[in-house]
């Protein structure tokens, strides 16, 4: 009885073993990626401008780009411009030098003022009028339109199930080529969420238009991209 009792105690390690052994050549998987990109229409455009000027004292300085912003100010006033969405309180004032290599020193030249403007543009219909106007009004520099849409949420979700669908084809086709049955994924994960990208178009106008009218924007679609990482389960 107690050789039977050793015999038994013997081989239930082995027995163990061999489960786990087992259960390791089982456990399978295999990571993809996939990316999908959601393209859409841009509702409105952030616009940004900025004007500077120097003068002998800060004040002269500043005294002229307050009076340029002012006329940009009322320009923006006749534009579709979203409520509260105006901004013009930044102003940088500092002294501005100029190297001079006979005397080995810097020469003081003037103070600069620079004052910065920024509003929502809700009708890209405006886009050239609005342009046009800073232009024309006196901005030193007018920073390129950046478009947005209230869509973009909605797109970014699209785009997150057409990267999974596209991960989830690759991993298909690689569990086929191996032989092997593919089950639910075991870890999901997303890539870092960035802006939507758009291609600013700026098309000719008619010969028919009239050369006090605004050139036309037009901008292209806001492409909405995702990534996943994948990791599915496959067994033999």
């Amino acid at each position: 009885m107690a050789t039977s009792g050793l015999k038994r105690a013997v081989l239930a390690p082995a027995v163990l073993v061999g489960t786990l052994f087992s259960a390791t050549i089982a456990a399978q998987t295999i990571s993809v990626e996939g990316k999908g990109t959601v393209e859409i229409e841009p509702e409105y455009a952030r616009m940004s401008a900025s004007v500077s000027h120097t003068a002998d004292t800060a004040s002269d300085a500043q005294a002229m780009v307050d009076r340029v912003m002012s006329r940009l100010l009322t320009g923006v006033d006749e534009l579709p411009v979203a409520e509260n969405s105006i901004d013009a309180g930044q102003i940088r004032i500092q002294p501005r030098y100029r190297w001079n290599p006979r005397s080995e020193t810097q020469e003081f030249q003037g103070y600069e003022a620079t004052r910065v403007l920024g509003f929502k543009l809700t009708s890209l219909e405006s886009l050239g009028d609005a342009l046009q106007m800073l232009s024309e009004q006196g901005a030193t520099t007018v920073d390129a339109p950046q478009y947005g849409s209230s869509q973009t949420g909605t797109a970014r979700s699209r785009a997150l199930a057409m990267a999974f669908d596209d991960a989830k084809a690759d991993a298909e086709t690689l569990t086929q080529a191996a032989g092997l049955i593919l089950g639910p994924p075991d870890n999901i994960s997303t890539g870092p969420q960035r802006a939507p990208v758009f291609r600013a178009m700026n098309r000719a106008a008619p010969a028919a238009m009239s050369a006090e009218m605004a050139p036309r924007y037009e901008p292209g679609q806001l492409s909405v991209s995702a990534s996943v990482s994948v990791v599915f389960s496959a067994t033999p």
